[in-house]
């Protein structure tokens, strides 16, 4: 049977425009990478590191767990409650967004790049990425300046998700443990990565799926 060539070029380019939808956009050059781009530095090394890990932080977190106390966002309409330190799943964000630990913090991670330092003493972040040029104030929750340690004006976390019951204004997620398919629960609760997925900057700001038409929070909320 004879194959029509420019058949074959289309069915190639929709199998790779699938695998890039597939696999999402790549960290690289994104605002989570820090390396520097004349150096050569490892990427990844900013957040893991196969070696010498934070013990408490998972997977392989190469920084230290904030010491930080935060203000925990409440409302008399919740009908569950967010803990004063938030859960290690969104602990691990807060290494960096909490708007105080990593500030004026160069060298912070607890295994250095290439061969390591422990201290590190040897990864040379590009500090562009995070920090405003002007007054040096990081650039937290999508770019605006932070309440250091305020997480009362931003969407509650490690919360537990409200069953039908508790609150009949949420949808019932397919897993009652892992959320959707896009929009992710961890352990039954509410995390940062339940709306953001820190590896793929396709949608800003690293968001899980778009929320043209408000679709984001509408999986989660009924309004």
């Amino acid at each position: 049977m004879k194959i029509n060539a420019k058949l074959i070029v289309l069915i190639i380019f929709l199998m790779l425009t699938i695998a890039v939808v597939a696999y999402g956009a790549t960290i690289v050059g994104s605002k989570h990478d820090i390396s520097t781009s004349t150096s050569g530095e490892e990427i990844c090394v900013y957040c893991h590191t196969p070696h010498f890990s934070n013990t408490g932080l998972k997977p392989l977190w190469n920084r230290q767990t904030t010491t930080s106390t935060f203000t925990p966002y409440s409302s008399p309409t919740m009908n569950t409650s967010c803990p004063a330190i938030p859960n290690p799943r969104s602990l691990v964000c807060f290494s960096c967004h909490d708007g105080v630990n990593a500030n004026n913090k160069m060298h912070d991670l607890i295994n250095g790049p290439g061969a390591g330092s422990i201290p590190d003493t040897t990864s040379s972040p590009n500090c562009d990425r995070c920090h405003w040029t002007t007054d040096n104030n990081l650039r937290l929750f999508g770019g605006y300046p932070t309440q250091p340690l305020n997480l009362n004006t931003h969407h509650p976390i490690s919360n537990t998700y409200p069953t039908a019951v508790q609150d009949p204004m949420f949808n019932t997620p397919p897993d009652a443990q892992k959320g959707w398919s896009d929009v992710k629960l961890d352990s039954g609760r509410v995390e940062c990565i339940s709306c953001h997925d820190p590896h793929d900057p396709g949608i800003n700001p690293f968001l899980r799926k778009s929320n043209s038409g408000s679709a984001l929070c509408l999986t989660c909320h009924i309004k």
